[in-house]
């Protein structure tokens, strides 16, 4: 499913997220203001997210200060007797701690022009992608599988344009997901080298719980016992070499930023690759697989527009500064 309206506010925004959902086949668990703005809760499956739509608040247990923003993270159960923030089951955790963690959207007051839903065809893989201000983009996603490479046990996953402790930063100049367009979508930090991405997977020892694809090892930046990495990779980190990578988000000559052809108007859509540190080393990593429907992309301002609709065969993307979303209707 696919859907483009607009929003006044990060309240407005989740409320018209959620009969989006439940028009795609989820069931909503709890929709109701708090605070100043509004939590929602829904599940499909076994998978549950957990929204918070924040008006000049602080919504998670630990973070920076209050800001207008949307803050998710997914797990597994729904307690209408715990708070937003304390939905404990099948949910990331903080190494060493109790409390859920995980991404957000750092937006404004509003209005905000645009917002564009996206769902594949069983409802399942979620991105939500909200225009601040003119070309000016965040994002956030979620599903219940990672497109997997080999078998193991999970799969689950999610990502924002920051990572939830961070998405109250008071920021200034030019930082990407806060006041500029986010990178792109499943990269292994935000831009202020906090975790963004999640998967859930069962990797030697570490079993029933998430990994944070990122080199933070401070819990509450997404830290929650095992590190993972990605195929994008952020300002501030370097390449451990054990893996392709399509390049450093700075640096203009990386193999990401050559993907569109002068000679005949082609982008190239790059898979977002994740990654995990196996047991006992520090530098032997193994492909858990990709994100469905997203993908990292140099199209927009290389002979294409933002949200430009980009035909391949039967299939059509919608193009993003950083990144592309497949369309579904």
């Amino acid at each position: 499913m696919y859907a483009n309206g607009s929003a006044t506010s990060s309240t407005d925004a989740v409320q018209q997220l959620v009969t989006f959902l439940v028009a795609a086949g989820w069931t909503s668990d709890m929709s109701a203001a708090e605070g100043s703005g509004w939590r929602a809760h829904l599940h499909k499956d076994g998978n549950y997210v957990h929204l918070r739509a924040a008006e000049n608040e602080q919504p998670w247990l630990v973070g920076y200060g209050p800001a207008y923003a949307i803050d998710m993270y997914t797990g597994t159960a729904f307690d209408s007797g715990q708070a937003w923030n304390n939905q404990v089951t099948g949910a990331p955790i903080a190494a060493g701690g109790v409390n859920p963690i995980g991404v957000g959207m750092p937006l404004s007051a509003g209005p905000f022009s645009n917002y564009y839903f996206f769902t594949d065809a069983g409802g399942d893989n979620v991105v939500v992608v909200i225009e601040q201000t003119a070309g000016l983009f965040k994002v956030m996603g979620w599903g219940p599988s990672l497109n997997k490479a080999g078998a193991y046990t999970g799969g689950p996953y999610f990502f924002g344009s920051c990572s939830g402790f961070q998405t109250g930063f008071p920021a200034t100049g030019s930082i990407p997901g806060f006041t500029t367009t986010s990178n792109c979508p499943g990269g292994n930090a935000d831009a202020l080298t906090a975790g963004c991405t999640f998967v859930r997977a069962d990797v030697d020892s570490f079993t029933g719980l998430w990994i944070c694809c990122s080199a933070t090892t401070t819990p509450n930046w997404g830290y929650t016992g095992k590190l993972g990495d990605s195929s994008v990779f952020a300002p501030g980190l370097t390449t451990r070499g054990q893996f392709p990578v399509n390049g450093y988000v700075n640096q203009p000559y990386d193999f990401w930023r050559l993907q569109t052809s002068d000679f005949d108007g082609r982008a190239n859509l790059l898979p977002i690759l994740l990654w995990v540190l196996r047991d006992g080393t520090t530098t032997g990593f193994s492909l858990l697989g990709d994100i469905p429907n997203v993908f990292q992309a140099n199209a927009v301002g290389n002979g294409f527009s933002d949200a430009e609709e980009y035909p391949i065969g039967a299939n059509t993307y919608k193009l993003f500064p950083n990144f592309a979303v497949q369309k579904v209707v």
